[in-house]
């Protein structure tokens, strides 16, 4: 039998397997100490992350933070070798119910233009384009542009 996947909220002794999944999958990841920052009772970040396990074992996470009615997502990794298993929309449809759960209204989000099937992902979520940053990730050519994406939620 074949366990599920189980989302949970992020600790900070998760911090070092949050970075190294950060670090296989973006160009300017988190760092451990960053992670921890960002967990430590006290802290000031207003991040939550929630992440997906099985067998304990750690395959991705969700960054998301939350003022009033509206919630930004910030990041969403999934190990290399989990990818293309649904993870990714488990993580953003467990970000999304909390974000509801909490009165949020509406998400944002920004996107590299090039990371078609995070963009595939939001929009089938329903996300739709609201405008471009130009020039706003750095990339190994140059800078790349970000694309802004919205939701409203249902209350």
């Amino acid at each position: 039998m074949l366990v599920p996947y189980t989302i949970r909220a992020a600790q900070v002794a998760d911090a070092r397997l949050l970075a190294a999944i950060d670090a296989s999958v973006n160009s300017n990841p988190r760092t451990e100490p960053q992670f921890v920052a960002a967990f430590s009772p006290g802290s000031s970040s207003r991040e939550i992350a929630l992440l997906v396990e099985r067998d304990e074992c750690v395959s991705g996470f969700v960054l998301f933070s939350q003022v009033m009615d509206e919630a930004s997502v910030h990041s969403i990794a999934v190990d290399p070798l989990c990818q293309r298993q649904g993870l990714g929309q488990l993580l953003l449809d467990a970000a999304l119910m909390h974000m509801q759960a909490a009165g949020a209204t509406r998400c944002l989000l920004e996107v590299r233009e090039s990371n078609a099937p995070a963009r595939r992902l939001y929009e089938r979520s329903g996300f739709r384009l609201d405008g471009v940053r130009k020039n706003y990730y750095p990339a190994s050519a140059g800078r790349e542009d970000a694309m802004l994406m919205s939701l409203e939620l249902k209350g």
